[in-house]
């Protein structure tokens, strides 16, 4: 697939050009590593590529679901900053959220783009930004999180992560740094956060049948410190324990 991409040098000019990729992500990843940092990217994916990415998306969450944290989050209705994490709940209504970005519950374009990054290690993108949008960031910024009341749980547990993030992005500019290096701090964050999960899969690909299990629940162990999607159960774990 052909992508135009769109960009800021370091003086601020703006830029395009044009890069051949699989799709939206891998074009994101190929210009990093040419030290390009594209605030856009105009392109279609590959017309199975987003319902792959979403049934993926559900089969983590339907595997890292746990019926106790339900419980918690149902009853804790809190409106307050929280760290990174996954999204519980009903995995039908974080999927449709993650496939439109959002854009039925978050209005403010920083809201939106902060959404991409909430959950640590997910492979959703970001949505794609106009100049205009990005540079309304910083009033964005000075503005509270738009709560609703009777939103879903898993709304509002989104919007306390965002409601984190923007904690964040503040004591980023406030040490000096613009919009884009917040922009590719998370981008990166996110990055080596893929690299760390797919690294524990690779992993467990090596591991004699007879510890897999073991180290199965080690890998995840590590995996939901740093607040990423545990691995689902390998295939030949799951055959045994039918």
């Amino acid at each position: 697939m052909k992508y135009q991409y769109f960009y800021q040098t370091k003086t601020n000019e703006n830029r395009s050009g044009w890069i051949n990729a699989r799709d939206r992500e891998n074009a994101y990843t190929l210009l990093r590593k040419q030290g390009i940092r594209p605030y856009r990217i105009v392109g279609d994916d590959p017309v199975n590529w987003r319902p792959w990415a979403i049934g993926a998306l559900i089969a983590v969450l339907v595997v890292s679901l746990s019926i106790a944290v339900m419980l918690v989050l149902r009853a804790k209705d809190d409106r307050e900053p929280v760290a990174r994490s996954q999204l519980y709940g009903d995995a039908s209504v974080i999927a449709a959220g993650v496939y439109s970005e959002w854009s039925g519950f978050l209005r403010r374009p920083l809201d939106r783009f902060l959404a991409a990054y909430a959950q640590p290690g997910s492979n959703a993108l970001a949505p794609l930004m106009t100049a205009d949008e990005i540079a309304s960031f910083p009033d964005d910024l000075e503005k509270g999180i738009e709560y609703v009341d009777g939103e879903p749980m898993e709304v509002r547990q989104l919007k306390n992560i965002i409601a984190g993030l923007r904690m964040e992005m503040r004591e980023h500019l406030s040490a000096g740094e613009s919009v884009g290096q917040y922009m590719d701090f998370l981008e990166d964050r996110q990055q080596s956060e893929r690299e760390f999960r797919d690294h524990a899969a690779e992993s467990l690909t090596r591991v004699p049948e007879s510890h897999l299990y073991d180290a199965w629940l080690g890998v995840n162990a590590r995996l939901r410190e740093r607040g990423i999607a545990p691995l689902p159960m390998p295939p030949q774990l799951s055959t045994q324990r039918r």
